[in-house]
């Protein structure tokens, strides 16, 4: 039969006074510790410890450590996203310095670019004048249409004349003429 603490204590405080409850405690190893415990704590807080105490701590503690059960725990086993984890991590900050690398490379570019592009236009004047002259637009490119809307009746006839031929010549070379101009007002457009 093993005794409670609540039992030892009732015997300590001279509450429980049975033979029979004496003789558990000295045949139980747990009552009779826990009995020596409890006496020498109320002799602590009485101030009555005696000079030499004989806890041998080490050894019960050794004593304790051989009676634990051995636990067999499994290995743990490795999931995917603890395996992944570190690559992912790896990856993401390499990725990162090549961001930061190229940002850098992409700006110093774009500034050196700039500062060429003002330092050229200062030393000389533009290449190629791009804007026309006539009041800033250019003239839509048609087949259809006649800047100079001549009805004569040498026109309506089928034979052409050679001063229609130069005519006809000099509209073609205009048309050319609005034709590149306009490829060079609007280069975002190709």
């Amino acid at each position: 039969m093993t005794i409670s603490k609540e039992r030892v204590s009732a015997l300590m405080d001279n509450q429980l006074q049975s033979e029979q409850s004496l003789k558990a405690l000295l045949d139980d190893p747990s009552a009779s510790a826990t009995w020596e415990r409890y006496h020498l704590i109320g002799d602590a807080l009485r101030d009555e410890l005696p000079e030499q105490l004989d806890l041998s701590l080490s050894q019960r503690i050794a004593d304790a450590l051989e009676q634990e059960p051995v636990v067999l725990a499994p290995k743990p086993r490795l999931s995917l996203l603890s395996a992944v984890k570190p690559n992912v991590k790896k990856f993401i900050q390499v990725a990162g310095q090549y961001g930061i690398a190229a940002s850098v490379a992409v700006v110093v570019l774009v500034g050196v670019q700039q500062y060429q592009q003002t330092d050229t236009s200062i030393k000389q004047g533009p290449v190629l004048n791009t804007v026309p002259v006539g009041g800033g637009s250019a003239m839509p490119v048609s087949v259809n249409y006649n800047s100079e809307r001549i009805n004569t009746p040498q026109q309506k006839s089928s034979a052409m004349s050679e001063q229609q031929l130069q005519e006809q010549r000099q509209r073609i070379a205009r048309f050319i003429q609005d034709h590149q101009l306009q490829q060079r007002l609007s280069p975002a457009e190709r």
